[in-house]
């Protein structure tokens, strides 16, 4: 069993062992949102009991691997900064301003997010 990444969709693949062709053949037995993967009562019919622990395990992996990047990306947010500091000290052209156009609602947010939760003043 293995799973296949396709934009906002994973896809859970089965290989049987085909003794015509003596090769491997792929099923699709299911999909998962990336969003919000969750294991259906049509997956869970699907699927064979270890087929839903190597479900269950990857949901639980790609859930972790998702909370790690948020807090790399704050953990790093100071350096990246101070980076993008640089680069703006540098940069003067359309390229920058567009950027930065793109960039002031984010830091909006996230400010907006830090006084909700009581964390800056």
């Amino acid at each position: 069993m293995h799973f296949r990444e396709r934009n906002q969709i994973v896809q859970i693949i089965r290989t049987k062992y085909d003794a015509a062709e003596k090769k491997g053949k792929n099923e699709i037995v299911g999909r998962l949102h990336k969003a919000n993967p969750k294991l259906t009562d049509e997956l869970t019919a699907a699927l064979t009991k270890e087929e839903r622990k190597e479900v269950v395990a990857w949901i639980e992996s790609y859930a972790t691997t998702a909370r790690l990047k948020r807090e790399l990306a704050v953990r790093t947010l100071h350096e990246q900064l101070a980076l993008a500091q640089e680069w703006f000290t540098e940069q003067k052209g359309d390229d920058a301003r567009l950027i930065a156009a793109s960039l002031m609602p984010a830091w909006a947010r996230l400010r907006g997010t830090l006084r909700k939760n009581g964390l800056v003043d």
